[in-house]
């Protein structure tokens, strides 16, 4: 039999040392420490602009700590969102990413809050095809942070707030799936009713669900978060007679929909995943939910 070469020999060496090597590149992280970003293609929206994401990421962060993705409000702040939990991320060593919806890329309330599901941004539109619809976003940022992140075994927690909050209770809705483990919706102006009696975006008249729907819904890991002092019919507070009707402000009108979230999944003998909770002494405040939020991603990551 002839011998290999010296030569192949130190060929197949030298491959056994560059594999292992090349794996745990692979793996690391590509997110720096402190305050980041990077931008994930994404080709919904009205432009086929890039999805900017604003990360911080505490030096002491590893595989295994949570992942908490942070969706803004009215005013499409990310970049402040991920500021404001700074502290928090570095106080419970949390990755924070932060996507940006831009006015350009995502406008009105048509797209942000209602997911592009109807053709306006008042209610009873036409019903765009599913394929319009932008709830997938969220997975996709949730996949690119894990990938950026070089992430295998963290939780991720999705915490929205006002506007934010909108859009995610919607994807809890009406994605069949979610790729988080926990879906934190805070401070919510207004809702989606599951009624199919009332017209989109305040109840699901025009979707005609399916039990298959609503059980897809109220699997999913949620809770829904409130300000005790979010009472404020502020000027930005949708105060039209739909709205109204699920109560005078934001706290009302978070606890009815948790109720009638409740109600429908026991009339149609379905299990229901969700909670309630009232952080005590807080308004309509995105950071001062967050302390709310705290305790319950750190017991997930337990």
């Amino acid at each position: 039999m002839k011998k290999p070469s010296l030569f192949m020999g130190m060929l197949c060496l030298l491959a056994c040392l560059l594999l292992p090597l090349g794996a745990v590149q692979a793996q690391s992280s590509q997110l720096p420490a402190g305050l980041s970003s990077f931008s994930l293609p994404e080709p919904a929206g009205v432009t086929a602009d890039p999805l900017k994401v604003y990360t911080y990421k505490p030096a002491a962060w590893q595989d295994g700590r949570p992942i908490v993705v942070v969706f803004h409000g009215l005013k499409r702040n990310a970049e402040e969102y991920c500021q404001g939990w700074k502290e928090y991320a570095e106080k419970y060593n949390f990755l924070i990413a932060c996507p940006e919806f831009t006015e350009s890329k995502f406008p009105g309330v048509r797209y942000y809050n209602f997911g592009n599901v109807i053709d306006n941004d008042n209610t009873g539109g036409n019903v765009q095809p599913q394929s319009k619809w932008i709830f997938p976003v969220i997975d996709n940022i949730i996949k690119a942070t894990r990938q950026q992140a070089g992430t295998k075994k963290s939780k991720v927690i999705i915490f929205a707030h006002s506007a934010g909050a909108q859009l995610v209770h919607r994807y809890v809705l009406l994605n069949k799936r979610t790729a988080a483990d926990l879906i934190i919706a805070a401070n919510s102006g207004w809702y989606t009713m599951p009624d199919e009696n009332i017209s989109y975006s305040y109840g699901m008249k025009e979707l005609a669900p399916a039990k298959k729907d609503f059980r897809n819904a109220f699997a999913k890991p949620v809770v829904i978060l409130l300000g005790e002092k979010d009472t404020v019919r502020s000027k930005v507070l949708r105060k039209t007679p739909e709205a109204d009707a699920q109560g005078q402000n934001r706290l009302e009108r978070g606890r009815n929909f948790y109720n009638q979230a409740q109600q429908k999944a026991a009339s149609l003998g379905l299990p229901f995943n969700w909670q309630l909770i009232t952080v005590p002494g807080v308004g309509h405040d995105g950071t001062g939910m967050a302390k709310g939020a705290i305790p319950l991603i750190e017991s997930l990551a337990r």
